[in-house]
C-alpha cells in the first residue's frame, strides 16, 4: 500500500517517495523511477487505462 502526500507517492513497504509529477526517486531505497502508466480522467475518477 502507499500514500500520497506533500508532493510524492511514499511506499510503505520500503519507505522510498517518488515524485507525483513524473515518478522520479525523491528519496530511497529505490534507484529507479516508477514506470509510466496510461490513465484517464473522467469527472472525479482516475482510472489506469
Amino acid at each position: 500500500m502507499a500514500s500520497v502526500s506533500d508532493g510524492t507517492i511514499n511506499c510503505v513497504c520500503h519507505g522510498s517517495k517518488f515524485r507525483i509529477a513524473d515518478g522520479s526517486v525523491a528519496h530511497g531505497p529505490a534507484t529507479r523511477p516508477l514506470p509510466a502508466e496510461q490513465i484517464t480522467v473522467e469527472g472525479n475518477s482516475v482510472r489506469l487505462a
